[in-house]
């Protein structure tokens, strides 16, 4: 089995009534460097956020390093380091 550093799958956020994100799927390898691309409010922030456990998704999932956001956040959180 491969370890990913990060799978996201199918994740989608919204706030109120507004949809920030809608069935964002990636996977990064270990080693690799990834960068997240796209215009002003095309959800890159949102997705890292959620991926540092700052906020929820709304549905999907996603792990970083086998831990999975949501059930080991405090675990992911050792790990990472996040500076917007």
């Amino acid at each position: 089995m491969r370890q990913y550093a990060v799978e996201a799958e199918d994740i989608v956020k919204t706030f109120g009534g507004i949809r920030a994100l809608t069935g964002v799927s990636f996977v990064v390898r270990q080693g690799e460097i990834y960068g997240l691309i796209g215009p002003n409010g095309a959800g890159k922030t949102t997705a890292l956020r959620i991926l540092a456990t700052l906020i929820r998704p709304t549905s999907g999932s996603a792990n970083v390093f086998s831990f999975d956001i949501e059930r080991n956040a405090s675990e992911v959180r050792k790990i990472i380091s996040y500076l917007p």
